[in-house]
């Protein structure tokens, strides 16, 4: 019942806006220049992972000529700062005053839903990359809005599951980020460990940008036999350092559900070596014959790895042009447009994906380990490599999408 009047409300919606696309195209000039606009933080706390974006997205465009079905392919990039105002802000300069055909981004969770109420109201097509914010794709849905990344929750799903299963951790203390996405992705670890009878000592929650962790790794549950992190942005080395600088190591283990990222790894140093990083849709260290092109054409360009913010980004495009190569071009058409992102199936670095009934992708969750490897453009350098990998993983894990949709966000 719930999910019959859910889908109702979102048909009903999804008419009224897209009959609204459509009568607004007449603004375009079809047959010129298509543009987007890639929205990403290129200042403030997750600067670096949105530079990494910027590159990811470049390397595509750049290899497919800046072209799509025989237009040329033109875009605008826009500062967010990783601040949902600033984004709003910044997806309505897009649409009004550059005149985009559809935007790409934003990078953090709590900006997603604000750039998609942008698409809301004018009708341009958001590709939501990587915003991971659940409820864009369970409860509070736009009719003009696809993600290609990933929900926040499922990829902290797989690991509260692999944690207790694998692991054997029976009394855990997590540290998660305070925002949208830590809170999911946390509380989505948090519900899975639990179900399969994990306990949790204690949750320790520190807002984007906290200087000193030593307070934090100081009020870790003395019981704890394992400690769980999730973390972004500059706070990933600030949590590193006072992990090993107030001997944390010699009392404790620690995982990574979301931590070391290929972006933060060159900031820390061979003390990584056989941690497990992440519980992630991508790494770098992905032994496949299109993840192998990506990376080296990646590092040839960069003289790095990317990160999975790379990968997202270049994926977000690669589906975006697939979609438009479906529709001949003919971006003016929004309810095409849109139609050809569903309906795609698209082979990326990190695998084949298709997005669900819901919008999001269902894809691979991989559980990663740093290691030392020995890359022939950049020499030696810690990545992710998987060693554990959960398949086909749905936004919704094993429940039906009724029954979690039932239960409400998670929220701490």
């Amino acid at each position: 019942m719930i999910i019959a009047v859910l889908c109702r409300n979102f048909v009903r919606a999804a008419g009224a806006l897209l009959l609204a696309a459509t009568v607004g195209t007449a603004a375009y000039a079809q047959g010129g220049p298509i543009k987007i606009g890639l929205l990403v933080p290129l200042t403030g706390p997750l600067a670096t992972p949105g530079i990494d974006m910027v590159d990811g997205f470049k390397l595509f465009w750049e290899q497919v000529n800046h072209q799509a079905a025989g237009r040329k392919v033109e875009y605008v990039i826009a500062d967010t700062t990783c601040n949902p105002d600033q984004a709003i802000t910044q997806a309505r300069r897009l649409v009004h005053q550059e005149k985009v055909h559809l935007m790409i981004g934003p990078l953090c969770g709590h900006e997603g839903p604000a750039v998609a109420q942008v698409s809301k109201e004018t009708g341009v097509p958001l590709v939501m990359d990587t915003a991971g914010a659940d409820n864009v794709t369970k409860w509070d849905r736009t009719p003009t809005v696809v993600r290609t990344a990933v929900s926040a929750s499922q990829i902290g799903h797989p690991f509260g599951d692999y944690l207790y299963k694998e692991l054997g951790a029976r009394n855990v203390t997590f540290i998660g980020q305070d925002y949208t996405w830590g809170h999911e992705v946390t509380l989505g670890a948090v519900e899975t460990y639990k179900q399969a009878g994990g306990k949790v000592a204690k949750i320790i929650w520190n807002p984007i940008g906290t200087k000193d962790y030593g307070p934090t790794v100081a009020s870790i549950t003395p019981e704890s036999d394992a400690v769980v992190a999730v973390v972004v942005g500059a706070d990933r080395v600030r949590l590193f350092e006072a992990w090993f600088s107030f001997g944390m190591d010699k009392k404790y283990k620690i995982y990574g559900a979301y931590w070391m990222h290929q972006d933060v790894l060159p900031q820390m140093d061979d003390r990584a070596i056989g941690m497990i990083g992440n519980s992630l849709h991508y790494a770098a260290g992905l032994d496949t014959p299109e993840n192998k092109a990506f990376v080296d054409a990646f590092a040839k360009k960069h003289k790095r790895l990317p990160s999975w913010f790379s990968e997202s980004a270049y994926t977000a495009s690669l589906w975006t042009r697939t979609a438009i190569e479906q529709i001949k071009g003919n971006v003016e058409d929004r309810t095409a447009f849109l139609a050809a992102m569903r309906g795609a199936t698209v082979k990326a670095p990190r695998g084949t994906l298709k997005l669900d009934d819901y919008d999001n992708p269902i894809q691979n969750v991989y559980i990663t380990r740093i290691q030392k490897i020995k890359h022939p453009v950049v020499g030696e350098v810690l990545t992710n490599v998987p060693f554990k990998t959960y398949e086909n993983v749905s936004q919704f894990w094993t429940w039906t999408p009724e029954e979690f949709l039932k239960r409400g966000p998670y929220k701490r």
